[in-house]
């Protein structure tokens, strides 16, 4: 499996401007990992040097893992439709300018009351859209699986069954299932056919004095948490999954440590599924721990 970091995982900086574009490529390839997963709130949404930015993936050899785009998830209507649609050609036309494998449609956090019919047609709208525009490109549409109680891996894998489009696939968070209720081995098992991108997310529970930030959870250090990282790796492995595993740290602590100290983390996991394949039985699936 290849290895990315995700620009969510040094949200803060980025945000608060500490952090360039070119700087988070750069600090991308200070780690040596293979790529980035880059995300449109982060491009679009500033007025980065892109011609630069090609310059540094070219000169440190980083790969662009997934171009992650945002759209608000409420039907489209008219001029609103066509503000989206503009939208989305210029997200495309970045993730092609810069290289991506795949352009992900980022699970949204949905309220209770939205069901999962709702939810399904909210993401086969946005499907209507961006699959007529990546036609006989290079480029696969990844729908990751939704923070959502009323949309779970059987609704997902119904979803692509409607869509029967082999440049459709799913992007796996491993978190979200756990974070909407559901077993994540039993939803990576449902989609394991499906995956076109992996996200490598650890959550805990939040303490009392904490606000959490998806339900009951808080992010944490990928390793540290309560996802099943061990035996969803392991079920990655045996169906000889080789794609792209992005690294998202979303906790609470400081950006830079929680990053590099999930990727440790990551690393082991990954070594160890490894040297099960060539030992088998000896790989218990204890995660690392983070001095």
């Amino acid at each position: 499996m290849k290895v990315a970091i995700s620009m969510r995982s040094v949200h803060g900086p980025l945000l608060k401007g500490e952090l360039s574009v070119v700087d988070f490529l750069k600090y991308a390839a200070s780690l040596a990992v293979d790529g980035v997963e880059l995300d449109d709130i982060y491009l679009l949404g500033s007025v980065p040097d892109y011609p630069q930015i090609q310059e540094v993936l070219r000169e440190t050899g980083l790969k662009v893992s997934c171009y992650d785009i945002h759209h608000q998830m409420a039907p489209l209507k008219g001029q609103e439709r066509d503000e989206a649609l503009g939208k989305i050609k210029a997200e495309l036309e970045m993730a092609e300018m810069l290289g991506a494998e795949q352009v992900q449609i980022v699970g949204e956090v949905f309220d209770p009351a939205v069901t999962a019919s709702e939810i399904e047609s909210l993401i086969l709208e946005l499907v209507d859209i961006v699959l007529p525009l990546i036609k006989g490109k290079n480029l696969t549409l990844a729908i990751e699986n939704p923070e959502s109680a009323a949309f779970q891996s059987r609704h997902m894998a119904s979803l692509l069954q409607k869509t029967n489009d082999p440049q459709v696939k799913v992007g796996f968070n491993m978190a979200n299932s756990l974070v909407a209720g559901e077993n994540p081995e039993a939803a990576l098992e449902r989609l394991k056919d499906h995956i076109a991108h992996v996200r490598a997310v650890d959550v805990r529970l939040a303490h009392r004095d904490e606000e959490s930030q998806s339900g009951m959870y808080v992010g944490c250090v990928v390793g540290l948490g309560l996802v099943p990282l061990a035996r969803l790796f392991s079920s990655l492995y045996q169906i000889e999954y080789d794609g792209w595993v992005s690294l998202e740290f979303t906790g609470l602590e400081e950006a830079y440590f929680g990053t590099e100290a999930s990727l440790k983390n990551l690393r082991q996991y990954l070594d160890d599924m490894q040297h099960e394949a060539m030992h088998p039985g000896e790989y218990q699936g204890e995660p690392m721990q983070i001095p």
